[in-house]
């Protein structure tokens, strides 16, 4: 594990979330929260690069079903309901490199859960761009949970 002599973090778990299929990261992040006593921040970051047209292209057609706002609101208010004790906070950001705002946001972390993502039928190496990125420049402890389809990490 790499890190600074003097450790930066604030006190919280930090869960990045994509879309709703982060739940399972994100309920993992907060069982993770509630063991260390500390706040969960769900961290949303889009991609200032990509217009509205784009995105929507690359989400199949469904943009409105990637909205970042309505993605954080359904995450966020699961894991209130399901970790009532708990402290979320959340946020989006806007940045050119997912990756980069990730290893950013680990600077003021004590843990960075991430959820790995595969393409069904994808026989190449299973990490890509961003979870490489962020395990080999992140400023904290990351754990990556692997998504093996809906309700991944879930506990129900």
């Amino acid at each position: 594990m790499r890190g600074t002599a003097e450790p930066v973090g604030a006190g919280a778990v930090l869960a990045a979330v994509r879309d709703e299929a982060d739940l399972g990261c994100a309920r993992v992040a907060a069982r993770e929260a509630l063991l260390r006593k500390a706040p969960l921040r769900l961290l949303h970051i889009g991609n200032a690069g990509l217009s509205a047209r784009s995105r929507a292209a690359r989400n199949g057609g469904d943009e409105i079903a990637r909205d970042p706002v309505r993605v954080m609101s359904t995450v966020s208010d699961r894991v209130r309901e399901e970790f009532p004790d708990l402290t979320v906070h959340t946020e989006g950001q806007r940045g050119r490199s997912v990756p980069g705002a990730l290893v950013d946001a680990s600077h003021h972390a004590d843990l960075l859960v991430i959820g790995g993502r595969r393409s069904p039928g994808y026989l190449g190496p299973t990490l890509g761009r961003t979870t490489l990125s962020v395990l080999q420049h992140a400023h904290c402890p990351v754990e990556l949970i692997p998504r093996q389809g809906a309700g991944h990490g879930s506990t129900s």
